[in-house]
């Protein structure tokens, strides 16, 4: 493998998350792969390793190592290389760690750290040159007032990975990057690209977006899972990128899962927004990719366009929002209302009204059949939630030991799914910008240091959606519609974006297309999920891929670490639109 060749790279993903399956990487290799990328770092995550360094931990995800240590003689032997983010808050540590690991197997490789995405010790003195942090979906300015910033991010590029793997990098060890970094890198590497051939690097972007949530796109999390039988355990997924940025996203040789239009679809729609997607190395325009089936699990993306990326690059920022605590009780058999009424009333005594704290959320699941099912089915939980900055308020013994106190004074049946819980630290993330001329990239490579420059940004705005995205209208008779689930006839994906939660989902006809672009209003959706009442919600329509994709605005309140819903990471919002009864077209219902 040299620079410039024209054969496709062949990229696998062994990690989607800190925690993700531990024999992914293997199986890769037994697959024949030529970079091995992984990604731990959800936003969530880089406040989970700040947690850990206050306890005297490390800030890297340490799995990593653990998980590398048992592949290195395969690594070493094939000379496959290995591109991941799972450095965290200390990249030079984790690639010490590395380092020492390939020394005591007698291993000749060359392990790069990347640094200079933590910013934290710069935000004061930016905050007072000017620049304001304005929230990326609201705009508010960062006033952090007494609470203390617990990290600062910035999202690097492809470009330091680029430079580390051509000073002969085998192993490069990231910080915050973007998670499409990991791919567009090795790809710009082996194929020769320039930091403006924003064409190709657009195609990388969106490779590197298919397989981040690795089994997300090889048929977990999958919509339509039940249309293909018993799927297994989906394999890790594959990207096989080509010089002009096209790829084909494919998944290891005999393994389980599925990929198909449906499943990279599923995928190009999660934690996106509209047409447009920014990438401090390329603007994409996901309206100009194109999805196609190019054989048994192989599907091909083509024709994506990229323009100049802005002059800003997104800081993910988390400061102290306070401490949270949660009791779960259970309530079985008739009177449920009555019962919640009852233990409502109760706790508001003995805890505090909701109103009196930052953030209270009652969350009630069940009964599914309270007079004639099993036990299980006769039972609801009954799970409240409080989050204040005010730490004594949501403590173990002003909280949940005062909940669990009133055992026998309460609702009959009362019962805890839990025992007490001691109060947690919460992070606020928020998502914002910063000047790209504030953060400056490193590579340690060789016991050498050297600083990596930007790419080109763009003078001027000139993005324009490849595919124009107003509703197309179809005429319905009345006469000729039926009452059906949605999910009968669209594929959903659902997750979180900072305060926000994104929906995305596509049909598989021209005619369903246009049903639903006309359908599916932002006025339909608030009426089919209550719980968006009050919510500013926007629709983005992407008819290359018979898909639209909605933003819901602050549902999951300031980011996943302080939500109080159930589901804080939005994962289940996509199944509940597929559950909702709507009337359509049986012409509709019957094209799937």
């Amino acid at each position: 493998m040299t620079q410039a060749d024209t054969h496709p790279l062949r990229i696998g993903q062994f990690s989607a998350y800190y925690g993700d399956r531990p024999d992914a990487m293997a199986e890769l290799i037994a697959d024949g792969v030529d970079v091995l990328t992984g990604d731990y770092l959800a936003e969530l995550t880089m406040l989970v390793l700040k947690k850990n360094q206050m306890r005297g931990g490390v800030g890297y995800a340490s799995g990593f190592v653990d998980q590398l240590v048992g592949n290195l003689d395969d690594i070493a032997r094939l000379g496959i290389k290995v591109v991941t983010n799972a450095g965290g808050l200390d990249s030079l540590a984790c690639a010490a760690e590395v380092e020492r690991a390939c020394r005591e197997r007698g291993l000749d490789l060359t392990v790069a750290a990347i640094t200079g995405d933590d910013i934290i010790g710069d935000v004061d003195r930016l905050l007072e040159e000017g620049q304001t942090f304005g929230h990326l979906t609201t705009g508010k300015p960062l006033e952090l007032d007494d609470r203390t910033v617990l990290t600062a991010n910035a999202y690097l590029g492809a470009w330091p990975i680029v430079e580390a793997l051509e000073s002969g990098a085998d192993i490069v060890i990231c910080p915050r990057v973007t998670d499409a970094s990991l791919v567009i890198a090795p790809a710009a590497w082996h194929h020769g690209w320039s930091p403006s051939d924003y064409d190709q690097i657009a195609g990388a972007l969106w490779a590197g977006h298919a397989i981040e949530c690795g089994g997300q796109v090889t048929g977990g999390n999958f919509s339509l899972f039940h249309r293909h039988g018993d799927l297994g355990l989906p394999g890790v997924p594959i990207a096989e990128v080509a010089s002009n940025g096209d790829s084909v996203i494919t998944k290891t040789a005999g393994s389980g899962g599925l990929v198909d239009v449906d499943t990279v679809t599923a995928q190009l729609l999660y934690e996106v927004g509209g047409p447009r997607y920014d990438n401090p190395d390329v603007v994409g325009d996901l309206s100009s990719v194109l999805v196609s089936q190019d054989g048994p699990d192989r599907v091909l993306l083509s024709g994506a366009r990229g323009y100049a990326p802005t002059a800003a690059t997104k800081l993910s920022l988390c400061f102290e929002g306070g401490y949270r605590n949660s009791a779960t009780v259970g309530i079985t058999g008739g009177h449920v209302e009555a019962k919640v009424a009852w233990l409502q009333r109760e706790v508001a005594k003995a805890v505090g009204s909701p109103e009196s704290f930052d953030q209270f959320r009652w969350s009630i699941i069940g009964p599914a059949d309270s007079s004639t099912g099993s036990f299980e089915d006769a039972t609801a939980w009954v799970i409240a939630t409080a989050r204040d900055r005010r730490r004594e308020r949501v403590s173990r013994a002003a909280f949940s030991d005062r909940i669990t106190q009133l055992g026998v004074s309460s609702i009959p049946g009362f019962y805890t799914a839990t025992p007490p819980q001691r109060e947690r630290l919460v992070g606020i993330q928020w998502p914002c910008l910063v000047d790209k001329e504030s953060v400056t990239a490193r590579v340690h490579v060789a016991g050498a240091e050297h600083m990596v420059e930007w790419g080109p940004v763009a003078t001027n705005d000139s993005f324009t959606p490849a595919h124009d995205s107003q509703a197309p209208h179809v005429e319905v008779e009345d006469a000729d519609v039926v009452e059906s689930e949605l999910g009968a006839v669209i594929g959903t994906r659902s997750g979180d974006k900072g305060g926000m939660a994104n929906v995305g989902a596509w049909v598989h006809t021209d005619e369903q297309y246009r049903w639903l672009a006309g359908f599916l209003t932002v006025e339909r959706i608030k009426e089919l999920l209550p719980e968006t009442a009050g919510l500013d919600v926007e629709r983005h329509l992407l008819p290359n891929l018979r898909g639209m994709n909605f933003l819901l605005h602050d549902y999951l309140e300031m980011g996943v670490a302080s939500c109080t819903r159930v589901d804080a990471q939005a994962k289940g919002v996509g199944e509940y639109l597929g559950s909702r009864v709507v009337s359509m077209p049986r012409g509709v219902l019957a094209g799937r």
